[in-house]
């Protein structure tokens, strides 16, 4: 391991709770519990001079990353690296700390046993299997949130509904389960919100859809 992140943040529903890990090889891996791009397991390696890149920062940064006090009522951000121990980087803005932030996001680049919500046709959520490993889900409920924008954030509706499903699923390769939503030919933001169950564990989770608005 030469960098691990760990992002928690309680004070919302679903929890986060984000975790990303670089190996020496390049090998990434991590959870997503809160997520655009799917909800679950991630695995990959990244590209040779993106390992460099990452490298680099780590080197400048020394053998003890200077640490931040986290803004009052966020969340917490413990990085570690190989030469240190965890250091809490919520509220720093160094080169580093905003490097290790992206991985959780270059993550779901790597899907292994995920679930990610789209927004296929006007009146659809869909959640859809993404990876190769097949991941279980409880769909007893699933509460969903779309809000609709016209023209730069701006206001166009916004609906929420609960969707019931099956107590246990085991998704695979192109498994969907779609959800009725209020059509509307506004621009639109969703989230999904579902169980992941690992053995005994249940862990509530979010999966959402934000596609960028157009600046004007």
């Amino acid at each position: 391991m030469i960098l691990r992140l760990v992002v928690t943040d309680g004070s919302q529903t679903p929890a986060v709770a984000e975790s990303v890990e670089v190996s020496a090889d390049g090998a990434i891996s991590g959870w997503r519990s809160v997520s655009e791009g799917g909800v679950g397991w991630f695995a990959g390696v990244l590209p040779a001079a993106e390992l460099a890149g990452l490298r680099d920062l780590i080197g400048s940064a020394g053998s003890a990353p200077p640490a931040a006090p986290p803004p009052p009522d966020s969340g917490q951000e413990m990085l570690e690296l190989a030469a240190t121990g965890p250091i809490a980087i919520a509220g720093l803005g160094s080169p580093l700390a905003v490097a290790a932030r992206n991985l959780l996001t270059r993550l779901t680049d790597f899907p292994r046993a995920a679930v990610a919500v789209s927004h296929p046709s006007p009146t659809v959520a869909r959640l859809s299997h993404r990876g190769t490993d097949p991941i279980r889900i409880d769909l007893t409920t699933v509460e969903w949130r779309e809000t609709a924008w016209r023209g730069y954030y701006e206001s166009a509706g916004d609906w929420s509904g609960v969707a019931a499903g099956p107590p246990e699923v085991t998704a695979g390769p192109g498994w969907t389960f779609d959800i009725p939503i209020v059509p509307t030919d506004a621009a639109v933001h969703l989230t999904a919100d579902f169980t992941i169950l690992s053995g005994s564990t249940r862990v509530p989770v979010r999966a959402k859809h934000t596609p960028a608005l157009a600046a004007p």
